[in-house]
């Protein structure tokens, strides 16, 4: 077992797993990968296994934050030091993975956060997208005094000490885990690093989060109740769901 796992959420990527799974593998790097495929109802898992890929199901589609604590869950029980989360559509620089675990072993860093926005990059982004995104850096300043340049990054690594605390359900309470969970994680006083990451067009499927017509509108809403509830949480006032082991 090496130290870094790559944690890969997949909900109906058929088209993108083969690429997705097979450029991260010839890097020949010192990392595992586990795709954790979210009910899918198309072949992404049967892709998955014709690579050889570790596959965690579930047996409906449970949503994107329930994938992400399923990874920390595989991930604590097999006592993971680093996780690297990247996404299953292709959208994510392979490339990237060495200077993802790179930063994530500095001392005095907990979460690494890969930016587009660091450096100058061709990626095309929507006019709804980049508002909401300007949105909440703008709401994560406000609340942490922090600024974070890509708050809707999927591309994120995590400490053990981070993600472990994570695992239980009345820690991890969010349906789209984004700006939200950013600012969870500074109001404990963790810190984030961000390092410029190239990030390429969706070249086949869907986006599941950040699409067209109303669901931006409800994504930001859903987001803003989260950040909310995280502030009244941390101040004491209530508390959130029950453990879950």
């Amino acid at each position: 077992m090496n130290d870094f796992l790559i944690i890969i959420p997949a909900f109906n990527e058929e088209e993108n797993m083969l690429t997705v799974i097979n450029t991260l593998k010839s890097l020949n790097s010192p990392f595992d990968i586990v795709i954790i495929d979210d009910g899918s109802t198309d072949q992404t898992a049967t892709k998955a296994k014709e690579c050889g890929a570790e596959i965690i199901s579930h047996p409906t589609n449970l949503g994107y934050s329930a994938a992400i604590q399923t990874g920390f869950k595989y991930a604590k029980k097999k006592r993971y030091p680093y996780v690297i989360f990247f996404d299953g559509d292709g959208q994510h620089d392979s490339t990237n993975i060495s200077d993802m675990m790179e930063a994530i072993q500095m001392e005095n860093v907990d979460v690494v956060i890969g930016s587009r926005f660091l450096q100058k990059r061709n990626m095309k982004i929507g006019f709804s997208k980049m508002i909401a995104i300007n949105f909440f850096q703008l709401i994560i300043y406000l609340t942490t005094n922090k600024r974070i340049t890509d708050p809707t990054s999927g591309f994120k690594a995590y400490k053990a000490n981070v993600y472990e605390k994570f695992t239980k359900s009345s820690e991890f309470f969010y349906d789209l885990p984004d700006s939200n969970f950013i600012i969870d994680i500074l109001l404990r006083e963790l810190i984030i690093l961000e390092i410029p990451v190239n990030m390429f067009d969706r070249q086949n499927g869907k986006s599941k989060i950040h699409a067209t017509g109303l669901k931006p509108v409800i994504y930001m809403a859903q987001t803003l109740l989260s950040i909310l509830i995280v502030v009244i949480k941390k101040k004491g006032f209530i508390k959130v769901g029950g453990d879950l082991n």
